[in-house]
């Protein structure tokens, strides 16, 4: 594919707030951002279900009712998508980030130089896997940032929501200054004016930092595998209260070391998980364990009743299994990381370091690293 030289002028157009991907996380967005600044929104969805939706509500952390043309508009079109919007927030499930940047690329309309990325989960190195696909494709005017996803939400109905806690504070990160972060870059003011007053996003050190911050990659994968048994016979038990005990804790914290080994490497540390959850709803934070149990949302979290749940599947290809390939890279053992990918791998029956997010997908090799 040649470089790009000219692109559809859309500076002229009516420019709304886009969310891409309508699940959880993206009506719930949607909610927010429409009641926080009283924006239409427009968002794009492959899910039939989701382009009849008239009326959307949300509960309890964010109560609001918006309605389709004033407040919202729901395309499948990619191309009139990219038209009526310039922030992007990808709100889809970190496993689809190849596939979404190969859209874009490819839709008549993108412009790097205008549209800004702004990935909602992520997970580790997400912002890399974009960056990778758009230079294969020789565009480099990247306009790309990463954060968590900083709502937890069900949908309880095709259009109810049910925001059940919104993180106090999260780290982003952008594509152009992903080993060394330079914190007057102009999309960092654009994505935190987002959520102003609300939630405190501070500039990461680097991509490690940023992906690595996040305390579901911690205890998804352990908590979900100790309680394999329970997840088979299908028992409505809450995930973080009944499902956790002293000697889960023990392995969430050995992970975390191992976390923060590889952080250490890269000149910055992540901060400890009772700490995180403190930051980011409050808790009684005297251990992790009193942490965990006292996050207010965390309250109502059921575990997944078949292992095919993101739990297991998306933590562990996209940050796990990165994380683990680049510290080999710098002879650092994480032996807990490979010891829960190599269960994945079994239970999927998949290889997942091929599956998962390597270092050919992240466009890394030695000689950054």
């Amino acid at each position: 594919m040649k470089k790009r030289e000219m692109y559809l002028n859309i500076e002229n157009y009516i420019v709304m707030i886009g969310i891409y991907g309508l699940g959880n996380i993206g009506l719930s967005l949607l909610a927010y951002l429409n009641k926080k600044h009283n924006q239409k929104i427009i968002a794009f969805t492959n899910n039939p279900k989701n382009l009849g939706l008239t009326t959307i509500f949300s509960i309890d952390k964010i109560e609001h009712t918006l309605i389709k043309d004033k407040d919202f508009y729901i395309t499948n079109n990619l191309e009139e998508f990219l038209a009526l919007t310039r922030d992007i927030f990808i709100t889809s499930i970190t496993t689809y980030y190849e596939e979404i940047a190969s859209k874009l690329i490819k839709a008549k309309n993108f412009n790097p130089k205008f549209h800004n990325i702004i990935l909602f989960s992520s997970k580790l190195g997400g912002i890399l896997v974009f960056k990778k696909i758009f230079n294969d494709n020789n565009i480099f005017d990247l306009n790309i940032i990463e954060t968590d996803a900083l709502f937890a939400a069900r949908k309880i109905e095709e259009n109810k929501i049910w925001v059940r806690g919104i993180k106090r504070w999260n780290l982003m990160i952008t594509a152009n200054d992903y080993l060394q972060s330079n914190p007057d870059l102009e999309i960092y003011k654009i994505l935190r004016n987002y959520f102003i007053n609300d939630i405190d996003l501070e500039v990461a050190d680097n991509f490690i930092q940023r992906g690595l911050t996040d305390f579901g990659a911690l205890a998804h994968p352990v908590i979900s595998i100790i309680n394999l048994a329970n997840i088979d016979n299908k028992k409505d038990i809450l995930f973080y209260q009944e499902g956790i005990t002293p000697n889960t804790v023990i392995l969430i914290e050995n992970l975390y070391k191992e976390f923060n080994s590889l952080a250490n490497a890269f000149n910055t540390n992540i901060i400890e998980p009772k700490e995180l959850l403190y930051r980011y709803y409050t808790c009684d934070k005297s251990d992790l364990l009193t942490a965990i149990k006292t996050v207010a949302n965390y309250r109502y979290t059921k575990l997944p009743t078949d292992i095919f749940n993101r739990f297991l599947y998306e933590d562990t290809l996209n940050t796990l299994v990165p994380a683990y390939l680049i510290a080999k890279t710098l002879n650092l053992n994480l032996n807990l990381t490979f010891s829960i990918i190599n269960i994945i791998g079994n239970l999927f029956k998949i290889d997942p370091i091929e599956k998962g997010r390597n270092l050919s997908k992240l466009g890394l090799n030695l000689k950054i690293l």
